[in-house]
């Protein structure tokens, strides 16, 4: 693994000589030539992983992007009030913001590596079948870049070959039809020629053709809302989610559950297996949960190759754990800076949804004193999240509604993360696609297909709903009376299923409703009963709707460094 990981050092060293040629025209020493390394499956394989190793950074899928980014939506928002250090998801942002700049920046090594390897593969050293497998996976990171980076900033330039002069730098936009045409091309590439989940030769934590399959969904989705708005497109999604649900590969991990009849004769539903728990406990432990799970951002794959890449998940959004007394209780600790709102939780309540309400808005903390500490006040900092909870309570009745904490005690916790845990940085894996999201696309693009709530997108809505115990779509009229009516239950759905992994922001983009979220998101906070107009934390809650500027935040600004390096890059208006 040593050398493996040495290795794969030196590609990263090539391939920067390749991308600075402009600064720096020493002729590398290594006798392993970037035009000689990419001749065998290993060579291939480690540059592959060095891919993978810039999406799992800190400044993409690894903190930034998924959650410092993402907040700012009726999802959860930064909860510090003696900064605006997530300028992103306060709408705070300038063109020379560092999230703006990292995450242009990162991407666009990815595209680069991926150029690389597409242009130096050498076809005349494999099989016909592996040749093209490889090529396919550097085409999916390259579609999945591209896809990210016009999500965040609209036109983007689309180099197709990798950076060779200082003529490079100076590329102007591609229009939108023109990056949705190379990503679908990519993708479409990538699904032909991959190998799929149940195949021997598979490597978890890998691309798979169901996965390029699912997120061409995504991305026709994304087509048929702002800002194209090419309703067309919702037949091709729901044609690619068809795809991976015939394919049979996946499905949902089921909750299990009993009928108790008391005494009185009422009957209670008393869940006894939380299928939703358990596919997030595999992330959270390193396992791979290849039934529900279609592609994650694996820190496991590259650590068991010996890539120190490691991620803030479950830590900057996290249940706090040993804050708030100065005490060194120590690990699994968690920042705790992303508060999620009384939205959620009543959208959960409102349909008495609490298998997934209890995991992810759990109500707990940790004292730094030793208390574990029930939080029911959607206004206070510690109401986080606990999807990627790094530890729980060993007595859940230490939080029951009304339990006080023992005095002078240090209350028992069960850490759920594995490997080695440190303060700042963990091992939990993070989703980029799961099946239920294939489910309610399928459901999405269904209902606008047909106009109305099919039985089909009724059935996959349901597979959905039936894993979180609740009731069948059809056993609420109101939600199937028209297709504007299942719409607004597959809105709330999503945020119930899909919260906090990084899908809300682009979901209400693509809607065009982000301005009335935020807005509502306002009214709730101050309609709270726990508000106060004097309250710092409850102020500095409001900032994102009242600094959000929907002629200037449905995209970011282009990088100040890139508009100053590319002659050929103009800023967006108003920026």
């Amino acid at each position: 693994m040593k050398k493996y990981k040495i290795y794969i050092g030196l590609f990263c060293l090539l391939a920067l000589s390749v991308s600075c040629e402009e600064y720096l025209n020493v002729e590398p020493e290594s006798t392993l030539g970037i035009d000689n390394f990419y001749a065998s499956t290993t060579e291939a394989e480690i540059a592959l992983s060095g891919i993978y190793s810039v999406f799992a950074s800190y400044e993409v899928y690894g903190n930034a992007m998924t959650i410092i980014m993402e907040s700012g939506t009726d999802e959860g928002y930064y909860n510090r009030r003696f900064n605006e250090n997530w300028t992103v998801g306060l709408y705070r942002h300038t063109p020379a913001d560092r999230y703006v700049q990292d995450l242009w920046t990162s991407l666009y090594t990815a595209i680069n590596l991926s150029n690389l390897f597409v242009e130096k593969l050498k076809q005349d050293s494999f099989s016909e079948e592996e040749y093209n497998r490889l090529l396919g996976e550097a085409r999916f990171l390259r579609a999945q870049a591209y896809f990210l980076l016009t999500n965040w900033y609209e036109e983007v330039p689309m180099p197709l070959t990798s950076t060779k002069d200082q003529s490079a730098n100076n590329i102007p936009p591609s229009s939108l039809e023109d990056l949705y045409a190379q990503i679908i091309s990519d993708f479409t590439f990538a699904s032909e020629h991959l190998i799929s989940v149940d195949d021997p030769n598979y490597v978890q934590g890998r691309a798979t053709d169901m996965a390029a399959h699912g997120l061409l969904a995504r991305v026709y989705l994304k087509m048929a809302g702002y800002p194209l708005k090419d309703t067309s497109n919702y037949a091709l999604a729901k044609e690619q989610c068809e795809i991976v649900i015939n394919s049979g590969k996946y499905s949902l991990n089921a909750s299990a559950s009993t009928t108790v009849t008391d005494t009185n004769g009422d009957e209670t539903i008393v869940v006894t297996s939380d299928g939703y728990r358990n596919h997030f406990l595999s992330y959270i432990q390193s396992v791979y949960d290849t039934q529900e799970s279609i592609f994650e951002i694996s820190f496991t794959y590259l650590r068991d190759i010996g890539l120190n890449v490691d991620g803030r998940i479950g830590e900057t959004n996290g249940i706090p754990f040993g804050f708030g007394g100065g005490s060194n209780i120590g690990f699994p600790s968690a920042f705790g800076g992303f508060s999620t709102t009384s939205i959620l939780r009543d959208v959960y309540n409102s349909n008495n949804d609490s298998i997934r309400r209890v995991w992810n808005i759990p109500g707990y903390d940790y004292s730094g004193t030793g208390d574990v500490r029930s939080v029911t006040n959607p206004l206070s900092r510690s109401y986080v999240p606990g999807k990627y909870r790094r530890w729980e309570p060993a007595n859940f009745d230490d939080v029951a509604p009304g339990v006080e904490p023992a005095e002078g005690s240090q209350e028992g916790y069960v850490v759920l993360e594995t490997g080695t845990i440190g303060r700042n940085f963990t091992n939990i894996n993070f989703p980029v696609l799961r099946y239920a999201d294939i489910l309610l696309m399928y459901a999405e693009a269904d209902n606008e297909v047909s106009g109305g709530p099919s039985a089909s997108a009724m059935q996959y809505l349901d597979e959905v709903r039936t894993r979180a115990g609740l009731v069948p779509i059809s056993e609420k009229p109101a939600a199937i009376a028209s297709k504007e009516a299942f719409f607004g239950e597959l809105v709330d759905e999503r945020l119930r299923e899909l919260c906090f992994e990084a899908l809300r922001k682009h979901d209400l983009i693509r809607w065009e409703l982000l301005g009335e979220k935020l807005a509502l998101l306002n009214a709730t906070i101050q309609g709270d009963p726990n508000y106060s107009a004097t309250n710092a934390d409850h102020q500095a809650y409001l900032r994102p709707g009242l600094f959000f500027d929907p002629s200037k935040h449905l995209s970011l600004p282009y990088p100040l460094q890139e508009v100053e390096l590319n002659n050929s890059l103009n800023q967006k208006q108003g920026w």
